[in-house]
C-alpha cells in the first residue's frame, strides 16, 4: 500500500483537511522516492565499496595501481592515525608495518616499465661485530675494537665553525610518494633544493645548531655542472671552506644511493621506525688503497661504526653495512668525515627526512659523547 491510499484510510475524504493532507503526503512520498531515498541507496553502496576495498587489503588482495601510484597497505590509516588500530605502541606499529612492508604484486607493473620493490638490506651482527661490505666483499669485524677507541676530534663547545655539510652529487633525487613502477632507466635527479638530497642537509644542520656546534651547508648541487668531475670540484670547494674556517673538524657528505634488482627492477631500500616507514641508511668510509693521502680513514671508520652500533641498537632495521670503498672521496680533508648515504632513488623524499632527522640527533650525541 503506498503512502497516498494509507493516508486516505485514515482520513475523512470528503473534508477539506483532507484534501490539503492528501497534497502533503504526495509531496512527502515524492521526497521520499526522489530525494531520501537515492541518499540512503548511494551510502549503502558506497558502504559496501569501501568495504570491498578494505577487506582485499586486509585479506591480502592489491587495490588497482593508477598511473604508477598505489596506496600502500602497510599505512592504511585507522580513525586514530595509527598503521594498526590495535597498536598503541610505537614497537607494535612497526610489527605491523613490517608484516605488510615487503609485499609487491608484480602482476601491478604494466609490460615495459619496471617496479619500485621494497627491500631489506639490513644484516643482524653478532654480538660485539659489525657488517661491512668491504670492497665488496660482505664480512662482520670486531665492533669493541672501535667502540673503545677515542674519536680522533674531542669535541669543545666554541663559537667558531666545526662542521660542513656538502653534496658531492647534489641533484641526487627521490620517487614521489605511493610510486610503484616507473619507466626503464628512472632515476630522480633534480637541481630544486626542495626536491634534492641537498634538503636533508638543512635537517643535519639544524640539530648540530640546536646542540649550539657552528656548521656550514653548502647547498651547492656539485654534480649538477659535471658529474664526472664532481668529486674533484667538491675538493676544490671543500678547501675554500678549510682555508676560511680552518677551524672545521668534521664533514659529512651527504648523497642518496640507487640500486637495481637483478631483475630490472628499482629497489626501494626500506623499513620502519617509530611507526612509520623510513628510508634505510649506509655510511660509505673511503681507505688508502689507491689515495694514499686518505691516512686517517680508520678513524673515520671508527666514527661510523660508533654510530652504527648506536643506531642498529635503537633502531634495529634502520642500517646497511659499512661500505668500505677502496676510493677516498674527500674524507682526508678533515679530521673526521664520512659519506652518508640516505635511502635510494626509489625511496620518497619524506622517508629519507624520517631517517635524515633520526642520524642527525644521533651524529649530534656521538659527536658530543652525550649518547
Amino acid at each position: 500500500m503506498d503512502a497516498d491510499k494509507l493516508f486516505m484510510k485514515m482520513t475523512d475524504t470528503n473534508s477539506r483537511s483532507f484534501r490539503i493532507k492528501s497534497f502533503s503526503a504526495r509531496a512527502l512520498r515524492a521526497v521520499t522516492l526522489y530525494a531520501v531515498f537515492p541518499l540512503v541507496l548511494c551510502a549503502v553502496l558506497a558502504g559496501g565499496v569501501f568495504t570491498a576495498y578494505d577487506s582485499a587489503v586486509t585479506e591480502g588482495g592489491t587495490p588497482p595501481a593508477q598511473n604508477g601510484f598505489i596506496r600502500d597497505k602497510a599505512l592504511l590509516k585507522s580513525p586514530s592515525g595509527f598503521p594498526c588500530a590495535a597498536c598503541d605502541d610505537t614497537e607494535g606499529q612497526n610489527e605491523y608495518i613490517l608484516s605488510h612492508l615487503y609485499e609487491f604484486d608484480a602482476s601491478a607493473v604494466p609490460e615495459g616499465k619496471i617496479g619500485i620493490v621494497p627491500v631489506s638490506l639490513y644484516r643482524e651482527a653478532d654480538e660485539g661485530r659489525v657488517w661491512v661490505s668491504d670492497a665488496g666483499e660482505k664480512k662482520q669485524i670486531d665492533s669493541e675494537e672501535f667502540l673503545s677507541a677515542k674519536l680522533a676530534v674531542t669535541y669543545g663547545e666554541s663559537e667558531d665553525y666545526q662542521v660542513l655539510i656538502i653534496h658531492t652529487h647534489g641533484t641526487e633525487a627521490y620517487t614521489p610518494e605511493g610510486m610503484i613502477y616507473a619507466d626503464p632507466g628512472f632515476y630522480p635527479r633534480s637541481a630544486v633544493k626542495e626536491e634534492s638530497v641537498v634538503c636533508l642537509g638543512d635537517i643535519f644542520e639544524e640539530a648540530f645548531e640546536r646542540a649550539g656546534i657552528k656548521t656550514l651547508h653548502c647547498e651547492i648541487p656539485i654534480d649538477k655542472a659535471s658529474y664526472s668531475k664532481a668529486y674533484s670540484n667538491a675538493a676544490d670547494i671543500i678547501k675554500e671552506y678549510i682555508n676560511k674556517y680552518p677551524t672545521i673538524k668534521y664533514m659529512f657528505d651527504i648523497h642518496r644511493d640507487a640500486s637495481d634488482l637483478s631483475d630490472g627492477s628499482k629497489a626501494r631500500m626500506v623499513t620502519a621506525v617509530n611507526g612509520d616507514t623510513a628510508a634505510q641508511l649506509m655510511f660509505v668510509v673511503g681507505s688508502d688503497r689507491i689515495a694514499a693521502e686518505n691516512k686517517n680513514w680508520r678513524d673515520n671508520l671508527t666514527l661510523a661504526v660508533k654510530l652504527q652500533c648506536a643506531l642498529d641498537e635503537k633502531y634495529p632495521g634502520l642500517m646497511r653495512p659499512i661500505n668500505i670503498k677502496q676510493g677516498a672521496f674527500n674524507q682526508f680533508y678533515t679530521p673526521l668525515s664520512v659519506l652518508i648515504e640516505v635511502g635510494s632513488d626509489g625511496n620518497s623524499l619524506e622517508e629519507a627526512k624520517r631517517s635524515a632527522k633520526i642520524l642527525a640527533e644521533q651524529l649530534v650525541k656521538t659527536v658530543t659523547k652525550t649518547g
